[in-house]
């Protein structure tokens, strides 16, 4: 089975030469998102955005593991888990809205708010749009009206026709990375591929569980390449592990089995939602046909356009609940809890989603206050400064998990 550093560097050889100029563009659009979070004279709300968020999603935290941060940065970061840490020591009165960004913290981060106020994605303006990328076509097919959604399923479904075609056709790397890119949009260019593991401050037991999990999917898409097979359940769709595994090992053949499900996929749910339609206009001819609410229409037109979930986010996920099962295990009994102790802290995103399924009383208080003190030293240390600094303090912010 071929290692993680044979796999890289034979990723690299492959994505040398087309990909430098694209990725030199993405580079500087998201070091704009970074600056932007640094600035000086946002730092309050900047501070506050991170503690709202816990911490930085998977493909952020990833991108902050291994940058250099940009000037006033850490100053927001330590406010941020000022923020948290506070809220902890008074858990009484600020258990609700904890609990609150503990559940919704999943769904964004500080930095893709700012990426979202650049982009802002519009299903209206987008319906027509003639080269609109597979990331974006999601994030507007998930708010599209009936219309909207049939007029960019169509558009995806061309692209991802026109993509699987040239790839069949034997066409080079230059196709091959356009159809990543397609795939990936700007995460492309601009997210880190570096696996989990390999960020120094991946402390959390959770983490470090997911980690092992992505590890483990690259050897098994490894090999599946290397013999020829099809992924099937294997398969990355989501941006950042289209960009790791491309990385990592290899996107033609990637980018080909993607593009060729997203086809087969799309084109089946838009003739489906056709026939729906047909149905629908003879029926209401009926004396008894009842008109459905729009919101039910809608639910089944995009459950005809559903695509299979990602097969890295997939695995990653079921690695971090039994890691978070483990957890709760600990926390439960004293002697656990001592166990808990000698092992890494908890990022603040792992932590809220076991903190939120935590038994009240003592196992839930002493959670808390473990991690109140990890926020603390995390912010003593962004305060002084120094080399370890960052380090501490992105084992903190940033879960390794799905993209």
């Amino acid at each position: 089975m071929a290692s993680i550093s044979t796999r890289t560097s034979l990723g690299r050889r492959a994505t040398s030469t087309v990909a430098r100029a694209g990725a030199s563009i993405g580079a500087e659009k998201a070091r704009g998102v970074w600056r932007e979070l640094a600035d000086p004279s946002r730092r309050k709300t900047s501070a506050e955005a991170v503690a709202d968020h816990f911490g930085f999603c998977a493909r952020h935290g990833a991108v902050l593991g291994a940058m250099r941060w940009p000037p006033g940065l850490a100053s927001v970061v330590a406010d941020g888990l000022g923020i948290v840490a506070a809220m902890l020591d008074d858990r009484p009165r600020y258990e609700e809205r904890l609990l609150h960004i503990m559940f919704h913290a999943r769904q964004t981060c500080a930095a893709c708010s700012i990426e979202r106020r650049r982009t802002p994605v519009n299903p209206a303006d987008l319906a027509d749009a003639a080269r609109l990328c597979f990331a974006h076509y999601r994030a507007a097919a998930a708010i599209a009206d009936e219309r909207q959604l049939a007029s960019l399923s169509a558009a995806a479904l061309r692209a991802a026709r026109s993509w699987s075609r040239r790839l069949a056709d034997g066409e080079g790397e230059r196709a091959a990375l356009g159809a990543l890119r397609w795939l990936a949009g700007e995460a492309f260019d601009a997210g880190a591929a570096d696996l989990p593991s390999s960020q120094a401050g991946a402390r959390c037991p959770v983490c470090l569980a997911a980690a092992h999990a992505l590890e483990k999917w690259l050897d098994s898409v490894s090999t599946a390449m290397r013999l020829g097979l099809e992924l099937h359940g294997l398969l990355p769709l989501c941006p950042m592990h289209i960009r790791m595994s491309a990385t990592h090992v290899g996107g033609r053949e990637l980018a080909r089995q993607a593009t060729e499900l997203i086809e087969a996929r799309l084109a089946r749910g838009l003739a489906a939602n056709a026939r729906a339609v047909q149905r629908d206009r003879e029926q209401s001819s009926s004396v008894w046909y009842r008109r459905r609410a729009a919101s039910y229409v809608l639910g089944q037109r995009r459950r005809a356009l559903r695509l299979p979930h990602c097969g890295a986010c997939e695995r990653v996920d079921l690695a971090s609940q039994k890691a978070q099962g483990e957890v709760l295990d600990l926390v439960a009994s004293r002697r656990g809890r001592d166990m808990l102790a000698r092992q890494g802290d908890l990022c603040l995103r792992h932590f809220g989603c076991v903190y939120m399924l935590c038994p009240h009383g003592e196992p839930r208080a002493v959670l808390a206050a473990r991690q109140r003190e990890a926020l603390l030293r995390a912010q003593l240390a962004l305060t002084r400064g120094g080399d370890g600094a960052w380090t501490i303090a992105t084992g903190l912010l940033g879960a390794a998990g799905a993209g």
